[in-house]
């Protein structure tokens, strides 16, 4: 009896935990060391190997204009021997 009070008591534990480690998140996108759910998260993802982050808030938008201009491009028709209705050229 006490044992399945248990097991249902820290099933339920875990799931609220999971659910507040997903939901869990700062303004800035990035991981804080003075709060303890993200202190958490880190020590449950990285383990024993240090991980260097990359945050979203500091990738920044790089694009190239097109150097080439359009009238430079070639574009060739295919020539298509084969016509639609016609029967099978091996006949």
């Amino acid at each position: 009896m006490i044992r399945r009070f248990l097991n249902k008591y820290l099933s339920i534990i875990f799931l609220l935990a999971t659910l507040l480690g997903v939901f869990h998140h700062h303004d800035d996108l990035k991981q804080h060391n003075s709060c303890q759910i993200c202190t958490l998260q880190a020590r449950i993802a990285n383990a024993d190997t240090p991980v260097a982050v990359i945050y979203l808030s500091d990738i920044t938008l790089v694009s190239e204009s097109i150097i080439t201009p359009l009238h430079d491009l070639h574009s060739k028709a295919l020539i298509r021997t084969l016509h639609q209705r016609a029967p099978p050229f091996f006949s």
